[in-house]
């Protein structure tokens, strides 16, 4: 059974069976908003588990969401955005349709890694947390979630030349 501690606006959740805590920053609220709402959906169309990375360095949630509204989009288009010491920042509610892979929304959850990835790898905190929320979105959503990289739905470079989704999926 899963235990949830509350603590300042983090979750750490032991994910049944491993023993592994992982620690979220909820900045939903924190986030500048756009104009509008992204649609909401129940958690049962979700499929995929999409990652992303930012394609450039020094950037944050508050940059990406300050990028997206300028887009004309209602606020970020991610639902976690990993930094590189590996602090897990939660962007949208799980069921928010938000923007991230065009024609793919509806059915899938945006991770986006900080930095890009296809100048340098990202780091082992940033792997090790994407592993964690990872193992957590599967436990709470569904096993059945199917983990792709921004490229492998949509004519792109992202997740970055450097990121290896075939490892990443053997790790989850």
């Amino acid at each position: 059974m899963n235990k949830i501690w509350w603590i300042i606006g983090s979750i750490t959740l032991l994910i049944a069976g491993t023993m592994t805590a992982i620690s979220i920053n909820n900045i939903i609220d924190k986030l500048p908003k756009g104009k509008g709402a992204y649609l909401r959906r129940a958690l049962s169309k979700i499929r995929y588990i999409v990652v992303h990375h930012s394609a450039g360095d020094g950037f944050n949630a508050f940059d990406y969401a300050k990028w997206h509204i300028q887009r004309g989009w209602p606020g970020i288009g991610y639902h976690y955005v990993i930094d590189p010491d590996g602090k897990i920042n939660q962007t949208n509610t799980l069921d928010t349709v938000s923007y991230h892979v065009a024609n793919n929304n509806t059915a899938s959850i945006g991770i986006s890694l900080s930095g890009n990835l296809s100048n340098h790898a990202m780091t082992k905190e940033q792997m090790d947390s994407l592993i964690k929320l990872i193992k957590k979105l599967k436990a709470e959503v569904g096993s059945h979630l199917v983990v792709k990289g921004h490229k492998e739905l949509q004519s792109t470079e992202c997740p970055g030349k450097l990121t290896d989704m075939n490892k990443i999926r053997s790790l989850v």
